[in-house]
């Protein structure tokens, strides 16, 4: 079950496990960075920081746990700073729960504001790009502007500009939107996220 957990850590997600009474059985490090900022433990229970997205995530948790089929499966808890974390709640059937210990329910946890760690070596060898073109498409991914990656660079606008157009021909892609959708997942498959 460890390793449940660790794997959802490895890919950038927060994961908690949930039993009877809404009690949190185990959570993994990404879950835990997120208390204080969005969720919170509370008696053994897990709880948003928000008060009005708490009595969302308590009535949602209670229709899974009492087996309601049109539960609601993900929901958007709002956080002091950044954008809401995002939770996806999965039933898990009756003959597999012994396996994880009694849990009921898998809670995955996705921060907005995270962006994977691409191994240096990994868009070089899979597309032939440059060191700085890999840098340049690492900050595209993390959701930099070619003015954010210019100053952050110390190059010009035009040269990232350049640098652009390079790695779409590169990784085949047309466009920004379809490059940081490819890297995203690359990212995921690399498993990198410190």
């Amino acid at each position: 079950m460890h390793c449940f957990l660790r794997v959802f850590d490895t890919l950038g997600f927060g994961a908690l496990l949930i039993g009877d009474e809404r009690k949190v059985l185990h959570f993994n490090r990404k879950a835990k960075e997120h208390l204080g900022g969005g969720l919170a433990l509370r008696a053994h229970r897990l709880a948003a920081t928000d008060p009005s997205a708490d009595r969302l995530l308590q009535s949602v948790l209670e229709a899974h746990l009492s087996g309601q089929e049109e539960a609601r499966e993900a929901l958007g808890l709002p956080r002091r700073e950044g954008r809401p974390l995002i939770l996806r709640i999965v039933a898990f059937p009756d003959g597999v729960q012994a396996a994880f210990e009694g849990a009921r329910l898998a809670i995955l946890v996705a921060d907005p504001e995270f962006c994977p760690d691409l191994p240096p070596e990994l868009l070089p060898q899979v597309f032939g790009l440059t060191r700085r073109e890999a840098t340049v498409a690492t900050q595209l991914m993390c959701g930099c502007s070619l003015q954010d990656i210019a100053e952050m660079t110390g190059i010009g606008v035009g040269t990232v500009r350049a640098q652009v157009k390079a790695i779409l021909a590169k990784t085949r892609t047309k466009r920004q939107a379809e490059l940081v959708g490819l890297l995203t997942r690359l990212a995921i498959l690399a498993g990198r996220t410190t």
